[in-house]
């Protein structure tokens, strides 16, 4: 025979608080993030943006990755690799990220979270994709490669952080980010 519970005038405050009449298996999941450097990063750049905060100099770190290496831009170098049916969607790719940058550049943490992701962009082409380039893999493989060891973890940091991404970083911007690298002659379609 089952147990009965009364529970009339029951009153109960606070948030998420629940009257359960038998057995509970509700789980409560709460993710607060790790407060990493993209996190702070990006809550400095909400205070900066809100407040209008903008500085005139480009820090060292992002001129590192914006100042052109050669003058061989990125139409040329998917045509040196043969490839250069992919320049249409590359260069609008390169474009879309580019706007951001404009638009956040004069946000000194927004600098760091460019110079921060580009680093992390160049060293996975150099340390995955060169060598792919180097041994002739095929471009669907490589393509997948940046999709999945570069786009993708870097979109999963964002979002594993917690981060209050004001600058609205999506795959499209951190694909960009590749072709902006190669348009800056950091990155080589050809060894």
């Amino acid at each position: 025979m089952a147990n009965s519970t009364n529970q009339n005038n029951a009153n109960i405050s606070g948030q998420q608080n629940k009257i359960v009449g038998g057995d509970d298996n509700s789980q409560v999941n709460n993710n607060y993030g790790s407060n990493g450097k993209l996190a702070s990063l990006f809550d400095k750049l909400k205070s900066s943006f809100d407040n209008s905060e903008e500085i005139e100099r480009i820090s060292n770190d992002l001129k590192r990755y914006t100042t052109r290496r050669d003058t061989i831009g990125l139409e040329k170098k998917l045509e040196m690799a043969g490839k250069s049916y992919l320049y249409e969607d590359f260069a609008w790719l390169k474009q879309e990220f580019y706007k951001k940058l404009v638009l956040y550049q004069n946000y000194e943490p927004a600098q760091e979270i460019f110079a921060y992701i580009l680093a992390i962009v160049l060293e996975k082409h150099i340390n995955i994709i060169k060598p792919m380039i180097r041994h002739n893999e095929s471009e669907k493989l490589i393509l997948s490669t940046i999709s999945n060891d570069i786009v993708n973890p870097i979109l999963s940091l964002i979002q594993s952080e917690g981060c209050n991404d004001i600058i609205g970083l999506s795959s499209t911007e951190i694909q960009g980010m590749f072709h902006y690298l190669t348009g800056n002659c950091h990155i080589n379609w050809t060894i």
